[in-house]
């Protein structure tokens, strides 16, 4: 949602005030992302590794793919159905026609690639909502996923980690790869003239919506969810020493990570391709390692008071509604940007308090996909699950299948910001 938010918003920045170190992070903003994708992989991995030694390897992945697919599908159906018949009769403006109907026609030509979750692949020209190539992309790696878990569990740690760590490996030197020979920006780089429509950008169509160029958080997603289960299994615990070390070198990874692209704005490295290619490889790989680092402490009870913070109950209801919020983002955006009628400047007062507005009403919206459409189609599921068990005397057995059918179902990096689940 921050990765929408923050391309619209920046839409109106002068050249200058791109190449201020501070606003940086804002540039950079769709690094973000990672770290959902990251999430998604880690509570994935904490799950099936679980499930596996309960069940002695046999776990129907097919199931979790059905019951993931039946979760997702209709709020996200609800909202295609929106773009592709009412939205150019929700509003008006001078740009209304021109995003609107432009919207409408994409959806309407390529909703079924989205419901099939192929749309990073193909049709990527016709894009219905920008934002869901995330979806595609992260059910890309849930069914993969298992390749790699499946080898954790059945070969330990020596056979398991070689594979993954190699699979790691061909994840960095993919985006080197593409970004070298086909000599491209070192990201995502946010112009004006190159954000007016995003789904028309060169980048991304073809680098950015990548299953192959998005992998690395995912894959350090199920690294860290593997360590977490065998240091548990071990018991094995962290020195102070270490936890300081550990801190300090991911605190340092992200900055770099984040702040370095700063140095492509201001025109060092964008000519210079080998320069693009390292950072295109090294700025996913720093930032899922530090943010690795952050789940990691989190779990093991190294991280103080952000654990503290993470873990309120506070954040609860917020974060069941990450995947609806995720959704209706989109439509907000462009509501507001083709309903536009006076320029904005671009100020931090501005910036911030239509940010704000925007988070407000996308979780209003929220709040009313996910009882129409989410929580239905949640509370059917646990029905149907509960009448498919063949006995009644295996209840606490049959809860905890009922809760691991739950939680595979909605598995997801958009759905998986949950603080609660990130320090359990």
């Amino acid at each position: 949602m921050l990765e929408t938010i923050n391309s619209v918003k920046l839409e109106s920045l002068e050249v200058g005030q791109a190449k201020l170190l501070r606003n940086a992070f804002l540039l950079n903003s769709p690094l973000l992302v990672d770290t959902f994708l990251l999430l998604s992989g880690f509570l994935f991995a904490r799950l099936i590794l679980i499930e596996l030694d309960k069940r002695r390897g046999k776990v129907n992945f097919l199931v979790l793919y059905v019951l993931r697919y039946v979760r997702l599908t209709p709020a996200y159906v609800a909202i295609m159905a929106l773009y592709a018949t009412w939205l150019p009769r929700l509003g008006s403006g001078p740009l209304w026609d021109q995003r609107m109907l432009l919207e409408q026609s994409r959806c309407q030509s390529s909703w079924w690639l989205n419901v099939l979750y192929i749309n990073n692949y193909v049709g990527t020209d016709r894009l219905c909502m920008f934002q869901s190539w995330y979806l595609a992309t992260d059910t890309q790696l849930f069914v993969l996923a298992p390749l790699l878990l499946y080898p954790l569990w059945k070969y330990g740690r020596r056979t398991g980690m070689t594979l993954v760590a190699l699979v790691a490996a061909v994840s960095v030197l993919i985006p080197f790869c593409v970004t070298y020979f086909g000599q491209l920006d070192p990201s995502f780089m946010i112009f004006t003239d190159e954000v007016v429509d995003v789904q028309a950008n060169y980048y991304f169509q073809n680098v950015y919506v990548k299953t192959h160029m998005r992998a690395t958080g995912y894959i350090f997603g199920i690294f860290i969810g593997y360590l977490v289960h065998w240091m548990q299994q071990k018991n094995i615990t962290i020195g102070s020493y270490k936890v300081a070390f550990f801190w300090t070198v991911s605190t340092a990874l992200g900055t770099l990570s984040m702040f370095g692209i700063s140095t492509f704005y201001n025109a060092t490295g964008t000519g210079n391709y080998t320069y693009n290619a390292l950072y295109a490889a090294a700025h996913r790989l720093g930032w899922s390692a530090s943010n690795g680092w952050l789940v990691l402490a989190c779990v093991t009870g190294n991280a103080g008071p952000l654990k503290k913070f993470l873990s309120s109950r506070a954040l609860v209801p917020i974060s069941r509604l990450t995947y609806c919020a995720y959704l209706t983002n989109g439509l907000v955006e462009l509501y507001f940007s083709a309903s536009q009628r006076v320029p904005i400047y671009a100020s931090v007062p501005t910036m911030t308090a239509g940010t704000l507005s925007h988070v407000c009403l996308t979780f209003l919206m929220a709040l009313g996909l996910c009882l129409v459409f989410e929580s239905p189609i949640h509370g059917i599921e646990k029905i149907f699950l509960r009448r498919m068990r063949p006995t009644a005397g295996k209840g606490q057995q049959s809860a905890k299948e009922d809760k691991m059918a739950e939680a595979s179902s909605s598995v997801s990096g958009t759905t998986q910001s949950s603080s609660d689940d990130l320090c359990a």
